[in-house]
């Protein structure tokens, strides 16, 4: 009887801590698919941002790099700049009487040309800025995913300790069963015989 008890409360037992450990399981991989849905745009914009700078720095051929180059003088930035600082140029050429000379043309050619070159620069700062987020995002989405993993693979190790002691204490229960068993048969036996001794005496 009591050996049956110990079998039924080491399964129990066992079934309780696989329970658990399945839930713990559960839960790490559904935060990791939680963080890495709540990352995820970050990591989109990074590699954009990266494509971005591959094209301006003529990583991805010449052709993206020309068009990458093309759209940031059509850009609203380049323009307002450009512009702007065309008419301080006028403006000053006006004051000091030098709108017809060589001076202004050359000094408007100049300033063109680095106008472009600033707004090429800030714009491989600002994609440099957007694709490290997105390495960072990345980093965090690994680095989680390992712990998730980690501690996944300590609760299935749980899990087979809880089972692996299960079957030990059943197989322990089954040998105190049968142990029990045969001194039970033992003892009635050679109670048998002594009655049988003494019937001879009498």
């Amino acid at each position: 009887m009591a050996g049956s008890a110990q079998k039924s409360a080491a399964k129990k037992a066992a079934a309780a801590q696989t329970a658990a450990d399945q839930a713990a399981i559960a839960q790490q991989q559904q935060q990791y698919q939680q963080t890495r849905t709540d990352l995820a745009p970050w990591m989109q914009a990074g590699q954009s941002a990266l494509g971005g700078q591959g094209d301006l720095l003529g990583l991805n051929g010449a052709g993206p790099q020309q068009s990458s180059i093309d759209a940031l003088k059509a850009s609203p930035l380049y323009a307002s700049l450009f512009g702007n600082g065309q008419e301080a140029l006028l403006a000053n050429a006006s004051a000091t009487g030098g709108l017809r000379g060589g001076n202004l043309q050359g000094a408007s050619m100049n300033f063109g040309r680095d106008t472009l070159s600033a707004v090429i620069q800030n714009q491989l700062a600002n994609l440099g800025g957007v694709s490290q987020q997105g390495q960072n995002a990345a980093a965090q989405v690994g680095n989680f995913g390992a712990n998730a993993a980690n501690n996944i693979s300590g609760a299935l190790q749980s899990t087979g300790q809880a089972q692996a002691g299960a079957a030990l204490a059943t197989g322990a229960a089954n040998a105190g069963m049968i142990t029990g068993a045969a001194s039970a048969i033992g003892s009635l036996a050679g109670n048998t015989n002594v009655q049988q001794w003494a019937g001879k005496l009498f």
